[in-house]
């Protein structure tokens, strides 16, 4: 299966804890929006930032910032996070869910499997406003978004990655990179893991 990665790991171990996040992650994407799908659309919340300022070291980026208008209710995940980081940053994520009866998959907890349309939508009503937004430099209302992309794909290909493209999946918040294609490509996708937190945060200092 071709992996796909909204953000990046540099070792081994945390690469496959990246993983985990990614299932993580798609897993509430979709739990969100089918909790949307059964009611009329509500208007879209404003989006919010709570990204601690860069400290030394830290990625800049020349993309344009989120709006200043976006409110702090929900947080927002950093390209130089560690697998610490964003754990504590969806702490409060994880704690609303399993107020919810959910865990941090968006299933029912004790193994009690998919969550009813009724526990989805109190889910959704309850925990949105907790559940990190992606890096800005990946967010789709970020109009420098593809471009940030296109040179993290020409990094890792200039890093030896050879299954590599941008994923759009326009029912999701942010565009991600996958690795490996058709064939299912396991150097790409090894290489891919290893080196895209690195091509990433190398993608937004580019001018």
């Amino acid at each position: 299966m071709t992996a796909t990665a909204p953000h990046a790991a540099m070792s081994p171990v945390s690469a496959g804890r990246r993983v985990l996040r990614v299932m993580r992650y798609l897993a509430l994407a979709v739990l969100f929006v089918l909790a949307g799908c059964s009611t009329p659309p509500e208007k879209a919340p404003e989006v919010a930032s709570l990204s601690t300022p860069n400290s030394t070291g830290s990625p800049t980026s020349s993309a344009a910032p989120p709006p200043a208008a976006a409110a702090a209710e929900r947080p927002r995940e950093r390209l130089d996070m560690t697998p610490e980081d964003q754990e504590a940053l969806r702490a409060p994520l994880n704690q609303c869910l399993a107020a919810q009866g959910l865990d941090a998959r968006g299933m029912t907890l004790n193994g009690g499997g998919a969550p009813t349309d009724e526990v989805l939508k109190a889910a959704q009503k309850a925990c949105e406003s907790k559940d990190p937004l992606p890096p800005w430099e990946w967010d789709r209302a970020n109009p420098e978004a593809v471009d940030f992309a296109s040179r993290v794909v020409q990094c890792l290909r200039d890093k030896g990655v050879k299954s590599v493209e941008i994923h759009d999946n326009p029912a999701a918040p942010r565009y991600m990179i996958s690795f490996g294609g058709p064939q299912n490509d396991s150097e790409s996708i090894t290489l891919g893991l290893q080196y895209a937190q690195e091509c990433e945060i190398q993608a937004s200092r580019k001018k």
